[in-house]
């Protein structure tokens, strides 16, 4: 029942929303009552303003809701720049403290179909895990890490799943067969499709020297003639500039000898990467190689001077061979480089003829791989020479790259071949790497299958984790505001995708 003995009252001073550029501030007589009932602890209770302000605050619930609004949209730290401008300035912990505290708007809607992926916190040190409503294209929720007990838990409040795409990560495979039983798991088919290009490189890895011997018989690549200056750069193609294998420095070799030492005492990996300093992904590369691989050759980026290469070439020729000079007259024929590019290439003609021609490198492992996997990246002549005398002299690569550019085509859908029977080819190959590529085929084989069958992949979840990182909320607060908001991502309606 209401009271209606007055105690006393007391001044209450709120911040509303700002008129005519002004800051406005209420000063409120507020009253003070005693309760009428007996065995109440609370003898004196004040008058509330339900409609005007929550308890114990010192701003009106409309200056909240706009301070709010703003903070979601812009996030806190430039939130606070535009309410200053607006009037209504807060510090953001005050706009983080009440994002935190606001309810969420967006009812918990039962998910149907899920999609599951990791972003970076801090890429290569600390990951968490998105899950993605893929009827609705929304964000369900953020969990801290990516490893599966986590992920079981929310899974096992959230019975009602039917369908969950995933990547073939372990943790995620694990979590989801525990936590989500009655869910059918759907593989990511672009995963797939990396994996299988992944693998073929660790073979041109492991077989390189092969490709190096034939690359040394093959024609060397002549200098084309100079462009004229009007004449713009062509894009690089995947072998326009090929970056090669250099030998790998003496530490690496040692470095590589005492990781093998190690594996062949029976050490596990993650031994041996414990003791030899190294890590695990090193070692379990070096784990199928004979020998160093060496290291990859930086890629040749377009010079501001190969334009005038011609141009110079005849002022030497003519005897003009200051470098100084020859600078100070390409800058009145639109050179914009700087003096030591010129040096460097009067340096290269002193010491020889550059229009001699140069041999042909052999590309990366990984150029290779994308080479055999899809033919119509290939520009250079060489590299189809080279390619079409590896598959003749060795029927094992051959082999090797017949069937993975039948996975690859498989899990493109330009193909019909069977799953079944191309693991089987996988396991009968005899090939170290297919077949270690095979046990996990089979380990996912349900989740692999259904990708090829059903439309569903992790592409929407990919987004939304580009969002994510690229988020200004994120860049600018992230480890303030996710610790105690983790599980609050949307603040706006079902209808509405965009984070925080």
């Amino acid at each position: 029942m209401p009271s209606t003995r007055r105690h006393s009252q007391y001044t209450r001073i709120l911040k509303d929303l700002p008129l005519f550029d002004c800051r406005v501030r209420w000063q409120l007589t507020v009253r003070k009552f005693f309760c009428d009932v007996l065995d109440c602890p609370q003898r004196i209770f004040c008058e509330r303003l339900p409609t005007v302000t929550a308890p114990w605050r010192r701003a009106t619930l409309r200056l909240e809701r706009q301070q709010g609004r703003v903070a979601l949209e812009a996030g806190a730290q430039s939130a606070t720049h535009i309410l200053r401008e607006l009037g209504s300035g807060a510090s953001a912990n005050t706009l983080l403290v009440r994002l935190r505290a606001s309810p969420t708007s967006a009812p918990h809607l039962p998910v149907r179909s899920l999609g599951i992926d990791d972003w970076a916190w801090r890429k290569g040190q600390r990951y968490g895990t998105i899950l993605v409503d893929l009827e609705r294209h929304q964000v369900v929720d953020l969990l801290a890490d990516r490893e599966a007990a986590p992920l079981v838990a929310w899974l096992n409040q959230h019975p009602e799943i039917e369908l969950i795409t995933r990547d073939r990560s372990t943790a995620y495979q694990e979590a989801v067969t525990l936590g989500a039983p009655q869910a059918a798991q759907v593989a990511d088919r672009w995963h797939l499709v990396k994996n299988v290009r992944e693998t073929l490189e660790r073979f041109v890895l492991r077989t390189y020297n092969t490709f190096r011997t034939i690359t040394r018989t093959l024609p060397t690549d002549p200098v084309p003639p100079p462009p004229s200056p009007a004449v713009q750069e062509p894009l690089l193609s995947i072998d326009a500039a090929p970056s090669g294998m250099g030998p790998p420095t003496s530490r690496q070799t040692a470095r590589f000898v005492a990781v093998k030492d190690k594996l062949q005492q029976g050490l596990s990996a993650k031994q041996v990467a414990r003791e030899a300093g190294v890590a695990l992904g090193t070692v379990k590369k070096y784990l199928h190689l004979e020998q160093h691989p060496g290291n990859a050759r930086p890629k040749r980026r377009p010079r501001e001077l190969a334009p005038f290469h011609g141009w110079l070439q005849q002022q030497w020729a003519g005897g003009t061979r200051n470098a100084s000079a020859l600078h100070a007259e390409l800058r009145t024929k639109g050179y914009t480089g700087g003096y030591t590019t010129v040096r460097e290439y009067c340096r290269q003609l002193r010491l020889g003829d550059p229009t001699q021609p140069r041999p042909w490198v052999c590309p990366s492992p990984r150029t290779l791989s994308w080479a055999i996997l899809n033919p119509l990246l290939i520009r250079a002549p060489q590299l189809v020479t080279l390619l079409e005398r590896c598959a003749t002299e060795h029927p094992e690569f051959s082999k090797v790259a017949q069937i993975l550019t039948n996975g690859w085509n498989m899990f493109r859908r330009t193909s019909t071949t069977p799953l079944r029977a191309w693991l089987t080819a996988l396991t009968d190959s005899g090939v170290q790497e297919l077949q270690a590529f095979a046990v996990g085929i089979d380990r996912d084989y349900d989740a692999v299958q259904r990708a090829l069958e059903t439309a569903y992949s992790n592409g929407q979840v990919e987004g939304q984790v580009n969002r994510l990182t690229s988020c200004s909320f994120k860049k600018r607060r992230l480890e303030r505001a996710f610790g105690p908001i983790v599980g609050c991502v949307s603040k706006r309606t079902a209808s509405q995708t965009t984070l925080f």
